[in-house]
């Protein structure tokens, strides 16, 4: 059988034709395997879980590996500036401390804002900042959490809590809350959802300062928190990763939102937080999910004016700049 030029042609615009049509799951085969990682206890595995679960990374023509889940903040940290990392989420000022110090790292969107930040105390003890004066207060020294609650206070408040309390280290996000409420601390900085869960605990826990809040008033701005940052070899791989890699979480925060209850359920066990506490943080408003790109020209004034007070403070050796942001 003779088989006509035109009908090579056709044949080869019908297989073309049939390559744009596969399903996106097909297509992102050849996308860049990405590793990722995190600190736990927390909600912010849940984000790496529902791409890999609902395909998203797939979908948008990447390979979200199994994340590496650290104990340590301080690991999560070091294991990212030595590159075994691609990609963390953590609270964006450590990163913009390493950014400072030459690490090639950007901030590439948000995920949750600063109103999950706050210091707890019992009920019968302190009932603001001033009053820990003199008092012990359990945090994580290395975390971003610390830093920034810490710069926020003495910038609006006019307190160090350095200089008028002292400070116990605490190893993770959840061991701070478990002191207090062991009577080993007079107030913790936290985070939720361990706010929630340490309530529970102890009933007559209470948040006496909210960070995002406080922000929220001195500023009339959304204060991020936990964001997705990347290694810039991550991003230069190619010229959409950015886009790629936005579209992925900007979906899952979407759906995470729409359907938290479901969601909580699902991971609680991976988070080590029951659902009945995801739930609680989350209907307490501290637990808030905000999608933004680092391109937004609102998110880059938002973490300029933060840092601005960080730097002001000490926190940082200077503030964020155009090139901190994966664009």
């Amino acid at each position: 059988m003779k088989i006509s030029r035109r009908d090579t042609l056709l044949g080869a615009i019908g297989f073309g034709g049939s390559l744009l049509a596969m399903p996106a799951i097909l297509r992102a085969a050849e996308g860049p395997a990405i590793r990722c990682a995190t600190a736990t206890p927390g909600f912010t595995v849940v984000f790496y879980d529902l791409i890999r679960d609902m395909k998203l990374d797939q979908k948008y023509g990447f390979t979200l590996e199994a994340p590496t889940l650290n104990s340590s903040i301080g690991t999560l940290f070091n294991d990212f500036v030595a590159g075994s990392s691609d990609l963390i989420i953590s609270s964006w000022d450590p990163i913009l401390t390493r950014f400072h110090g030459g690490v090639p790292c950007q901030l590439l969107c948000t995920l949750m804002t600063a109103d999950m930040i706050g210091v707890v105390a019992p009920k019968s003890g302190a009932r603001s900042i001033a009053d820990l004066k003199g008092k012990m207060i359990a945090a994580p020294q290395q975390s971003g959490v610390y830093r920034m609650t810490r710069a926020l206070i003495k910038d609006i408040s006019g307190v160090d809590i350095e200089q008028s309390s002292e400070i116990q280290n605490a190893d993770n996000p959840a061991q701070g809350v478990t002191l207090v409420i062991a009577d080993r601390a007079d107030a913790a900085v936290a985070w939720e959802p361990m706010i929630s869960s340490g309530i529970q605990k102890r009933k007559d826990l209470d948040v006496i300062y909210n960070a995002g809040g406080a922000f929220r008033e001195k500023t009339g701005l959304d204060l991020p928190y936990f964001c997705v940052n990347v290694r810039k070899e991550l991003v230069a791989r190619s010229p959409d990763t950015t886009k790629r890699l936005n579209d992925a979480f900007a979906e899952c925060v979407s759906r995470i939102d729409a359907d938290f209850a479901n969601v909580a359920g699902k991971y609680a066990e991976r988070t080590k937080i029951n659902a009945e506490m995801l739930q609680a943080a989350k209907d307490a408003g501290r637990l808030r999910l905000s999608h933004a790109s680092a391109s937004s020209p609102t998110t880059q004034k938002t973490i300029m004016t933060a840092s601005e007070m960080l730097t002001r403070q000490g926190m940082l050796a200077k503030p964020a700049a155009a090139g901190f942001f994966a664009i």
